[in-house]
């Protein structure tokens, strides 16, 4: 199976469209989101959408980001930016006619387990929902301890905008790998290689808005067709960032907070 693995599209319809395209043509076959559909861009209803028909026939799995927390009101948004907040609220104007959106964003739950070996997270498996940022080691060992006490093989999680692999073995420390996107035609010539006694802790990058030095689209594969050695392929997309800033001003109007948007 070759799953496409990805986060953080944010309102970015134009990003999740090249993602979704390069992913298809590098055989994916299901889809895992690691969450924040809305937020930020200015295209979260279209984003739904895309996402959607793909739920609705059983090959999209994906989980609540802390952006879909604020919109359903299951968090309050205090911390959050003032960008965030602003297109939140206008978010949830945009769907209140919409049952049928609100109920995809409804439907996400904080963590879920595919083919009972891959998990998903948006920010943490040992305590999701948390909003902290994983950029610590120490962080990588708890959870890492949580996807060996859930039997799990690899856990994928978006929020920090950024790709990071880290894997361990019980009989080994936990290692922080090369994670290089290729950019180039055909297949990732060095993925990350998994093997039955690896467990990963893998960071997705962000459709919407990466911190590429690019700004290009991020994206994974994973291929599980080898269970001996599960690959891990790292990919980034291309998309007009131009025509997606035109968008935020366009739609979201010049009175928004700069920040965020100004990186889609």
């Amino acid at each position: 199976m070759r799953y496409l693995v990805f986060g953080d599209v944010h309102g970015n319809v134009l990003a999740l469209d090249a993602v979704l395209k390069a992913g298809q043509e590098r055989g994916a076959e299901t889809y895992l989101f690691v969450g924040d559909v809305v937020g930020y861009g200015p295209n979260p209803v279209e984003c739904i959408e895309r996402l959607m028909p793909l739920a609705e026939c059983g090959s999209l799995a994906w989980v609540a980001g802390n952006h879909e927390l604020a919109f359903r009101g299951d968090v309050e948004m205090e911390g959050y930016s003032a960008e965030a907040v602003q297109t939140l609220m206008w978010g949830r104007k945009l769907v209140a006619d919409k049952p049928w959106a609100r109920e995809f964003i409804e439907s996400a739950y904080l963590t879920t387990c595919v083919n009972d070996l891959v998990w998903l997270t948006h920010d943490s498996l040992a305590n999701p929902s948390s909003g902290g940022y994983h950029r610590w080691p120490q962080h990588a060992k708890s959870e890492l301890a949580c996807l060996h006490y859930n039997k799990g093989r690899v856990c994928f999680y978006g929020h920090t905008h950024a790709m990071r692999a880290e894997l361990s073995r019980v009989d080994r420390p936990v290692m922080l790998v090369p994670m290089e996107a290729h950019g180039g035609a055909g297949i990732d010539p060095h993925p990350i290689r998994l093997s039955r006694e690896d467990l990963g802790w893998i960071g997705t990058g962000s459709v919407g808005f990466p911190t590429n030095p690019e700004r290009r689209a991020d994206y994974l594969i994973l291929d599980t067709a080898d269970d001996k050695e599960w690959r891990v392929e790292k990919y980034v997309a291309d998309y007009s960032r131009d025509e997606a800033r035109a968008r935020i001003v366009t739609t979201l109007g010049t009175a928004r907070e700069k920040g965020e948007g100004e990186r889609a």
